[in-house]
């Protein structure tokens, strides 16, 4: 037994053993079930989210699931929206809990691509009051050394799109893959809100089309149109390339910031992060992205 699971049973009044290690990354995601409730805790380390972020990512869903749209449900423990804080080897860790949304998993397929833009643009649409967060810059001292030539280009080619910053702005969930949404009687329902804020809408989009082609299916045009067709089912919002070309950039510059703050950098996995950058940024300057376009 963990020292998560014993906090979780007996935060929640359960006994340990009903209560499971899911994931076990820089956050650690446990399930707890029992005859009455089931659901999923998150604890974050405090320096990878504050209190106070998640809080807000609390009010968020609220504020989400108050207007109808598909997302999960926080639930509060004895009136509290955060469980901890909780020592365990020297790192202060935070939770919230999440109802288990009761599904099947999406796959790369279209209709599962569709259902998941119509979705995506419900949360797009919404209008929660959440203050704008602008992320300071990292310091290239603190990226790994392996590292800093490709992230400086990153950086560099960003730089050279110029995008109004007030066009397309609201709601982003921030890691909108597939695998973050359970289909529920027809409607994918989307969780992990860890980054959601107010920002580009386009970075949601581009986080789509990253994910997607890590994917061996050979339908990834027909997934992302569907995708489309799905969002544009709820919104009429369009995007530019311009918009969709940065904010790729920005996922990559944003995974190699979080991999260089969060996790041991040993040789192969900075290679192998090198690798995967290298290949976002021929895929932005390429004429592959094109096959993306928002239509």
């Amino acid at each position: 037994m963990t020292d998560f699971q014993a906090h979780v049973g007996s935060s929640l009044g359960m006994e340990p053993c009903d209560v499971q290690m899911v994931t076990d990354g820089v956050n650690k995601n446990l399930r707890a079930r029992s005859t009455n409730d089931d659901v999923f805790i998150r604890f974050s380390p405090a320096s990878l989210h504050s209190p106070s972020d998640l809080e807000s990512e609390a009010n968020t869903l609220k504020k989400l699931i108050s207007l109808d749209v598909p997302c999960c449900e926080i639930v509060e423990v004895d009136g509290r929206q955060i469980l901890g804080p909780v020592t365990v080897n020297e790192i202060e860790f935070n939770a919230l809990v999440i109802r288990t949304i009761v599904g099947s998993p999406l796959a790369p397929v279209p209709a599962d691509a569709k259902a998941f833009g119509r979705s995506l643009a419900q949360v797009h649409r919404a209008s929660v009051d959440l203050p704008i967060v602008t992320k300071p810059a990292t310091g290239e001292d603190r990226i790994h050394p392996t590292l800093r030539p490709i992230f400086r280009e990153l950086a560099e080619q960003a730089d050279r799109l110029r995008v109004d910053p007030e066009v397309n702005v609201g709601i982003c969930h921030g890691d909108a893959w597939l695998g973050n949404a359970i289909m529920r009687d027809g409607t994918a329902v989307l969780f992990d809100f860890e980054f959601t804020k107010v920002g580009a809408l386009a970075y949601d989009i581009a986080t789509f089309i990253w994910a997607l082609r890590a994917e061996q299916s050979k339908e990834k045009e027909l997934i992302f149109n569907s995708f489309v067709e799905g969002y544009r089912g709820e919104s009429d919002r369009g995007f530019r390339q311009d918009e969709l070309k940065r904010s790729l950039l920005q996922k990559e510059i944003n995974n190699i910031e979080f991999l260089c703050e969060n996790v041991t950098m040993s040789r192969e996995v900075g290679l192998a992060t090198a690798r995967l950058a290298r290949e976002t940024i021929d895929f932005v300057l390429g004429n592959e992205i094109s096959r993306f376009s928002w239509r």
